[in-house]
């Protein structure tokens, strides 16, 4: 997995303003460890001096506050409210519900919510805090998305790797894959346990030569580089069978793995978060950071820029930079303009966005898209 190496533990990337006129986006996001690939701050402070380049929202200057939470959440409540005392009007903290469920209760108390850009995990959405927005679609829609390609491609018999340590994303998201399957006349051979960190996937490899049937598919949602190490253990094992996931795919290290030889990524694809092929938005407004002289390094640094954009409309729209007008101006909008997609929606769904669910595949070693439908046959017991 790539690593970040910075020059301090903490650091504050900040569009130049004056405090009077600037509107402040905390975020107390993993600058460092397992999860920094995975963290918005990149995208969110280009978008921001992009958003500033052009005169700002109503005269006043995005100021992006960005400190290393690292993947401890007692750091990430603790620089919510540092965030929070200094005027904050959104944040942004660790993508998994066991922080983001006590920052945002930090943030009511403020009348702030918490927006994140990439989180797809369904326990924000059950009632827990009301003062949650999430950019994109949870869970089952991408584990639907991904089984409806599947089973377009004659998957019958699957594989379904699980576990706890990323909560419902990694434990629950392949069990809905599975239900998609099997309400399409497929079967699920197994269910198999991981951790983060395998290195050696031979006892599950194991257990699939072992299953009465073919594999036709394996469905697993982590991180990499245990991605990578699977596909390539599995190959070498000769199995033959789809590797299937979510948006832990969606790291740049992922696609290395086909640099000698391509074809190993050929019945590899995921449901992600946005599209992230050659020429999709988000690779476009990769390549113009860069020529800022921000490096954005991949599809969820990437997503910040939906963060600020949605901000951004919010507060021109409104008039407004009271947090609380903030929200409801999201909540009651027909159309958000952000940057990964053309446009997103709370006004049915309150919490969650609205929106496409792109599968990404492969062709001779190049990420392409697939499919980017809103699935229609999701799960209905997931909320």
């Amino acid at each position: 997995m790539k690593k970040y190496i910075l020059t301090a533990a903490c650091l504050t990337f900040a569009v130049p303003a004056m405090a009077e006129d600037t509107i402040k986006l905390g975020l107390g996001v993993p600058m460092t460890g397992d999860y920094a690939p995975y963290a918005e701050w990149q995208g969110a402070r280009c978008m921001a001096e992009m958003i500033n380049a052009d005169g700002g929202v109503d005269g006043k200057k995005i100021e992006v506050l960005v400190q290393d939470s690292g993947g401890d959440t007692q750091t990430a409540i603790s620089l919510a409210q540092k965030f929070l005392d200094e005027g904050a009007v959104m944040l942004g903290t660790i993508p998994f519900s066991d922080t983001m469920i006590p920052v945002a209760q930090v943030a009511a108390e403020y009348g702030v919510s918490i927006f994140q850009p990439q989180s797809t995990q369904v326990e924000m959405h059950a009632g827990l805090v009301d003062n949650f927005f999430t950019g994109v679609s949870p869970d089952p829609f991408t584990a639907t998305a991904a089984a409806n390609y599947a089973l377009e491609q004659g998957v019958k018999n699957v594989v379904l790797m699980t576990s706890d340590e990323g909560g419902s994303w990694s434990a629950r998201t392949p069990l809905w894959f599975g239900d998609v399957i099997e309400a399409g006349g497929g079967e699920v051979l197994s269910k198999l346990n991981f951790s983060f960190g395998t290195s050696d996937w031979s006892p599950q490899i194991a257990e699939i030569k072992a299953l009465d049937k073919p594999v036709d598919a394996v469905y697993i949602s982590s991180i990499m580089p245990d991605i990578s190490v699977l596909i390539r253990q599995l190959k070498s094992a000769g199995i033959d069978a789809w590797v299937v996931g979510s948006d832990g795919f969606d790291d740049p290290s992922l696609d290395e793995i086909g640099a000698d030889d391509p074809s190993i990524l050929d019945k590899v694809f995921f449901a992600t978060l946005a599209p992230s092929h050659a020429d999709s938005a988000v690779v476009q407004f990769m390549n113009d950071c860069k020529e800022m002289g921000i490096d954005v390094p991949g599809l969820f640094p990437a997503t910040g820029a939906d963060t600020v954009k949605a901000l951004a409309w919010a507060i021109e729209t409104s008039g407004s930079t009271d947090p609380k007008t903030i929200a409801d101006t999201l909540r009651s909008a027909d159309s958000i303009p952000v940057m990964s997609v053309d446009e997103i929606s709370f006004k049915e769904t309150k919490t969650y966005a609205q929106r496409t669910i792109p599968v990404i595949g492969f062709k001779e070693g190049k990420r392409v898209l697939i499919s980017n439908v809103i699935p229609e046959n999701t799960p209905k017991d997931w909320n």
